[in-house]
């Protein structure tokens, strides 16, 4: 589930906010084991719509965050449905977070 928010500031046209399932295991970039389960990933993005109707999306390293929502053993319909809630409960702190961190503010 992905969801885009527009906001004002340099740098960034939208936040990206999205949940995933991610198998976990060893994390080469930040040297640690991830557990298995839900995600919350928040980032601010640049979204541009080309003449042909392409939708290209940038963004800068290091200006998200990635949150586990949710640690589950497999992946199945009613952990998802629990993620989704709680991803309802909580991204408005992430959001927060990242707007403040990147000197953002949403768009009225």
């Amino acid at each position: 589930m992905i969801k885009y928010i527009k906001v004002n500031g340099t740098g960034a046209t939208h936040l990206k906010v999205e949940i995933d399932y991610n198998k976990g295991g060893y994390n080469y970039f930040t040297y640690k084991t991830e557990p298995r389960g839900y995600y919350i990933h928040v980032s601010p993005v640049t979204r541009n719509i080309t003449d042909t109707g392409f939708v290209l999306e940038s963004y800068t390293a290091f200006t998200g965050i990635k949150a586990c929502l949710l640690e589950v053993t497999r992946k199945s319909n009613k952990a998802e449905n629990q993620a989704i809630e709680l991803f309802e409960l909580k991204k408005d702190k992430y959001i927060d977070y990242i707007l403040e961190k990147n000197n953002l503010t949403l768009e009225v």
